[in-house]
């Protein structure tokens, strides 16, 4: 019998599979900065998550979290950036994972996927962006408030929140993050359930969440776009996420389809489903999204 979890051992990235090999693609979820692959097996609510529900579909689903994050090891969460979320998951894919593989993956790990993609298109059967950073082709100019070679203040272009991040220790999401921008008008996440949301996130790199603000180099950029084409992605949005209006997300796809993918827009209120902001996977119709987006993708 074959171990259902374990670690990537160059990374140290941390995995578990559930469910066995079929005929369709394994997904691979990739979690979003301040998460974990714990994300995915359950909702802030007690219900069976996405990789949950998906293997009990008979489908194959790896869970992961980020090196120096969570269950991952060996190495110095302060020295990790892109770079190093990059090379974990394409020796997850290339090591362990080991066939073209459906990537899940969640905001901030939207740029690790297009990294993967031109890396390793082999390994990437298709996309689905929930809510998910653009390339680095894409970033708008930071706004640096301040800067002390420590302490760093940066105001997010698109919603406007001010992140204070320190050089010498993990970040964690403040009140205003979590309320202003990671739930802002959401009518689906249980605000009742807020304490289990906050209890579940992790401290983030503060290398990987500067870059992820524009600083320290930004997001990495994509330079062999060739490799994307014939690539179907399908973006879900909600139209209650500041960081992810419909503007924002189309902006992506329509860079993508230059490139040469088969990529699509689902903004959710395009379909007359409201209230859904930046944690899809966790919201109260959660199941719902999940067939609606999978039966998009898959089409």
């Amino acid at each position: 019998m074959r171990a259902t979890c374990g670690h990537e051992p160059s990374s140290g990235l941390y995995f578990e599979v559930l469910g066995e090999p079929g005929s369709t693609p394994p997904t691979l979820f990739l979690h979003g900065g301040g998460g974990s692959g714990a994300g995915f097996r359950t909702t802030v609510d007690g219900r069976p998550g996405w990789a949950e529900l998906l293997a009990a579909r008979g489908e194959q689903a790896w869970v992961t979290d980020w090196p120096g994050c969570g269950r991952s090891g060996g190495r110095d969460p302060l020295a990790v950036g892109y770079e190093e979320l990059v090379e974990g998951y394409t020796r997850l894919l290339e090591d362990a994972v080991a066939r073209p593989a459906r990537l899940v993956c969640h905001s901030m790990s939207g740029a690790i996927t297009w990294k993967l993609v031109e890396g390793c298109r082999e390994l990437v059967h298709s996309v689905l962006a929930v809510a998910a950073s653009y390339p680095g082709n894409l970033a708008p100019p930071v706004e640096v408030v301040s800067d002390d070679g420590t302490l760093v203040r940066l105001r997010f272009a698109a919603s406007g929140i001010v992140f204070e991040v320190r050089r010498d220790r993990l970040y964690h999401y403040s009140d205003a993050y979590v309320y202003d921008q990671g739930l802002a008008g959401s009518t689906r996440f249980p605000r009742e359930r807020v304490d289990a949301l906050r209890a579940g996130l992790l401290g983030i790199p503060p290398r990987a969440i500067l870059q992820r603000l524009g600083h320290d180099g930004g997001l990495p950029r994509v330079e062999r776009t060739d490799a994307f084409a014939g690539l179907r992605v399908l973006y879900l949005t909600g139209p209650q996420d500041p960081a992810h209006t419909r503007e924002i997300d189309q902006a992506t796809v329509d860079l993508l389809r230059s490139w040469g993918a088969d990529a699509d827009l689902l903004f959710l209120a395009d379909r007359g489903i409201e209230g859904n902001g930046h944690f899809l996977f966790l919201e109260d119709n959660s199941d719902e999204l999940l067939d609606l987006a999978l039966a998009e993708l898959d089409r």
